[in-house]
């Protein structure tokens, strides 16, 4: 009977040691870092198992609902899949995915490698463009970055983009100096802003295109069509949003949007891509794009208070 007893109570610890092993082993190491997000800080908690990323969750309050809420749901559980930071951000989410990979980064240990040197880049290029330029001049303009203001000086001919350059100081070395060094060169290129962000660098590519149309739109006013160009505002999101309607009797032939202060990524999305809808419809009963429902009213708005000056 003794021994008997002996016996259980041997497998009882025994089991129970193993329990604690267990859960000491799944539980892991418990890492913590915070990155700036869009609206305010973005916190990150890992649990790590060795080199192995066993999970992540992601807490940012001041993060916007529906928008960066989104990265901080989805995200962390595809780092974890995938054991790595080097995963694609959330679509309309980019500020916020890139302070969540940013935090995972930093928690690791990971840190990003810094080019002191890449942020010169810009200067060396605008003292060599501006010294000779075409016949109309250099045309200068500024839009919000992610770190502070951007400003671009756009040489033309006629129509025709013959060089762009950037220069953005407070851009994050490494990331934004990647897209003020590579972006104007894709615009001289396409002859267009119609060109891809530098990957990782939404926001300075946003400010880079917009302020080079804002540079475009100072110039090219006054080459109306027929009936001429008519112009309308309303308040965006951010500020006012103007647009340029040129018509030839009852049909919209072109739309231009520009509105400097709507948020890079969301309702820059409705300026470059709604007054085309617009135009393709032949009318403003168009669908609004998706997460720049204010910023894509205004454009409609202003564009309806073109037509009723006419």
């Amino acid at each position: 009977m003794k021994k008997g007893l002996i016996i259980v109570l041997v497998f009882v610890l025994s089991f129970g040691f193993l329990q604690v092993a267990t859960n000491l082993t799944s539980q892991g190491e418990t890492l913590t870092a915070t990155a700036k997000g869009f609206g305010g800080d973005v916190t990150v908690t890992l649990i790590v198992d060795g080199d192995d990323i066993v999970s992540v969750t992601a807490v940012g309050a001041s993060e916007t609902q529906g928008i960066g809420s989104n990265a901080i749901d989805q995200l962390p559980a595809l780092i974890a899949d995938a054991d790595s930071a080097d995963v694609d951000g959330v679509s309309g989410a980019t500020i916020t995915s890139n302070a969540i990979k940013t935090a995972v980064r930093a928690a690791l240990g990971i840190e990003s490698a810094e080019e002191p040197a890449a942020p010169a880049e810009p200067a060396k290029e605008t003292s060599a463009k501006p010294a000779e330029p075409a016949p109309e001049g250099a045309l200068t303009a500024t839009a919000k970055g992610f770190g502070g203001d951007v400003t671009v000086t756009v040489v033309v001919e006629g129509d025709d983009i013959v060089s762009v350059t950037a220069v953005g100081a407070d851009e994050t070395p490494g990331i934004g100096s990647n897209a003020l060094e590579q972006l104007p060169g894709k615009i001289a290129e396409a002859d267009s802003t119609d060109v891809d962000g530098v990957s990782g660098a939404t926001y300075t590519s946003d400010a880079i295109k917009k302020a080079v149309e804002e540079a475009l739109a100072s110039k090219g006013a006054a080459a109306p069509a027929a009936e001429g160009a008519l112009t309308g505002t309303a308040k965006g999101f951010g500020g006012d949003v103007t647009v340029t309607v040129t018509v030839d009797g009852d049909d919209i032939l072109t739309v231009e949007a520009v509105g400097a202060d709507e948020t890079p990524g969301i309702g820059s999305n409705a300026i470059e891509q709604l007054p085309a809808k617009i135009v393709e419809a032949d009318s403003t009963e168009v669908e609004v794009i998706s997460g720049a429902t204010y910023t894509s009213k205004a454009i409609i708005e202003a564009v309806n208070a073109a037509l009723a000056a006419q």
